[in-house]
């Protein structure tokens, strides 16, 4: 079980927090690669050239998958893959989770119409269980194009609170991602985004995706796309203690990896991430993020920014544990070309900082920390717990 914090969760202030800076970065590394490497199976996995092409039908995703032991020992545990709500094959009076989670609404979840507790005069302190994800990964494609593949579409969450799309990732056909393909295995790693907030699993949860590849343009026809993936599962809680772990959806192209925790007795923590200062070149900038004592890596934000750059994103931890938070900065590209009063001396190679912190989990309250890496260049973190709107209290009533 993850470590708890010494003094009992509540209203948390400033004390509720514990910091260090440079003290221990091991623990933040990883690959990128994509590969599977890391991973550890009974037997060998599944490469592009024997990966299983499952197709929709209900016999195959829910005894094939399961009655086959090599798709436990050769790659994370199966799920199985329902059709999309808007293909013409589902019947849509038999499918009780269309009308359960309004699968014809495709509104999402924003920052707007996000369930706020109001908690001004009293508020029982209650927690939820909630889902966190760490990973998602394509497995099993065989990828023919030259150079990275380009990828676009959408994975979202919908509970029982507000059962809109909450999205962990989204991009359009002219904002595709470009990941690197692992061309024996088949794997290629997305950048997730931040939920709008905490995904609810008291009872159960679905998730909703499609993922296409976008093809080079042709001459006078503009983009095409080509479907990896697309449909629904459901994830139910399985009343065990807190745990992470990956588990995999396959379809007839590829197959999608979900890495992620179940948190049981879980709060939200808001990250908000501001860059005060920093040199007008600009900084390269890696937020990370781990969870209620667990070691695996949540990625916040890689990119550049600059003075005045803001950052949010939402954390599941478990209540009687602890958020931890990673800031790496360093100079845009590692070499400035400003003047040395703009805090970029020519050609001046700055060093990377590293900064880490560990906000103890509380039922509401708000932590702020100024990280300074030198003279020009001041991080303002900021951690704001809050307990998961409860709507689904009344709804279900």
């Amino acid at each position: 079980m993850p470590p708890s914090p010494s003094t009992s969760p509540s209203d948390c202030g400033d004390s509720a927090m514990s910091i260090t800076a440079d003290e221990d970065h091991a623990g933040w590394t990883f690959g990128d690669s994509g590969s599977d490497e890391e991973e550890e199976w009974t037997n060998r996995p599944f490469t592009v050239d024997d990966f299983p092409r499952v197709s929709y039908d209900r016999g195959e995703q829910t005894y094939t998958i399961y009655a086959n032991p090599d798709f436990c020992r050769r790659g994370p545990a199966p799920l199985s893959l329902f059709r999309a709500y808007n293909d013409p094959l589902v019947d849509k009076e038999r499918d009780w989770f269309c009308e359960e989670y309004e699968l014809h609404d495709e509104s999402e979840i924003t920052v707007n119409n996000v369930g706020i507790n109001d908690c001004s005069n009293s508020c029982d302190r209650s927690t939820m269980v909630l889902v966190q994800f760490f990973d998602l990964k394509i497995a099993g494609y065989h990828h023919t194009q030259p150079g990275p593949a380009k990828i676009f579409g959408f994975f979202a969450a919908r509970d029982r609170i507000k059962p809109l799309r909450n999205y962990v990732y989204k991009r359009e056909i002219d904002n595709y991602e470009a990941v690197a393909v692992n061309r024996k295995m088949g794997t290629a790693r997305l950048s997730l985004g931040s939920p709008a907030r905490g995904i609810n699993m008291t009872d159960h949860v679905l998730f909703e995706f499609k993922l296409c590849i976008r093809i080079e343009d042709q001459p006078d026809e503009g983009p095409k796309e080509e479907l990896l993936i697309e449909g629904c599962t459901k994830l139910s809680n399985m009343f065990r203690p807190s745990f992470v772990e990956t588990q995999r959806l396959y379809g007839e192209k590829c197959g999608l990896d979900l890495k992620f925790a179940v948190l049981n007795s879980a709060v939200q923590a808001k990250i908000d991430v501001e860059i005060v200062y920093a040199p007008a070149c600009g900084l390269i900038l890696n937020l990370y993020a781990k969870t209620s004592g667990f070691g695996d890596i949540i990625r916040l934000f890689r990119g550049r920014s600059k003075a005045g750059g803001r950052f949010s994103s939402v954390v599941g931890v478990l209540i009687d544990s602890y958020l931890d938070v990673c800031v790496e900065g360093s100079s845009k590209e590692g070499l400035c070309q400003r003047s040395p009063q703009d805090g970029c001396g020519l050609d001046q190679k700055l060093p990377c900082y590293t900064w880490t912190g560990r906000f103890g989990a509380c039922y509401r309250g708000t932590v702020v920390e100024k990280v300074k890496f030198d003279k020009f260049t001041t991080i303002s973190v900021k951690v704001t717990w809050s307990m998961v709107d409860e709507e689904w209290r009344i709804r279900y009533a």
